[in-house]
């Protein structure tokens, strides 16, 4: 089966007032991170768009399980949570 990174399109609840969304940007091999840019939604204000860098050292080989995407989304999370990247890399923003 051929690996797509996943993407997390349909906004997803941080609290009442705020949700995020993240397409993949890219992947780091030498250093074993991938790179998400993140939407972050919040009322009354303009979306913003910043980069989640996920280290994925812990995933092994076999990407293509579910628990990767789901552990993915946690880690995008966090950052979203954040509203703030944990990078200087800023990809294709």
């Amino acid at each position: 089966m051929e690996f797509a990174w996943p993407c997390f399109s349909e906004p997803i609840v941080i609290d009442p007032s705020r949700s995020w969304t993240a397409g993949f940007d890219s992947y780091d091999q030498r250093n074993d991170n991938c790179y998400y840019i993140v939407t972050l939604l919040e009322s009354g204000k303009a979306p913003r768009r910043f980069m989640a860098q996920v280290d994925i050292g812990w995933a092994g080989s076999d990407w293509t399980v579910p628990e990767f995407a789901a552990r993915l989304r946690d880690r995008v999370g966090w950052v979203a949570r954040d509203g703030e990247s944990n990078t200087s890399y800023s990809g294709s923003l």
